[in-house]
């Protein structure tokens, strides 16, 4: 469940859903630091979700892609994508109505 419930295993099982992508490439589409990205994708290998890819080539090329087991959360994924994205507009009303009650009609800083 701690494995399912990380915000990048979500993004990063989505990136991956197409195919063995590139380090850089996951950091450039996620917009996340290398070190937060290799931490998640070295908890996700551990896991037995993620399998990393070295090429021996100049300069070295590594790739990351869903292990069969990794792939079984991909329509679990896609769910809680879909999720967020139809109950976005009425979580950003409950948030809005939440700080004008808590913050007497001040806007809060987030």
């Amino acid at each position: 469940m701690e494995r399912l419930a990380g915000r990048w295993t979500v993004l990063i099982t989505h990136a991956l859903e197409d195919g063995p992508t590139r380090f850089g490439e996951l950091r450039n589409r996620l917009g996340v630091s290398a070190q937060v990205l290799a931490r998640a994708l070295r908890d996700l290998e551990r896991d037995g979700l993620v399998h990393r890819r070295v090429h021996p080539e100049a300069p070295v090329r590594v790739e990351y892609e869903l292990t069969a087991l990794g792939g079984t959360m991909c329509p679990i994924v896609q769910e809680i994508r879909r999720w967020a994205e139809r109950t976005a507009p009425a979580i950003g009303e409950a948030r809005a109505a939440y700080d004008r009650t808590r913050h007497g009609g001040r806007l809060a800083a987030r």
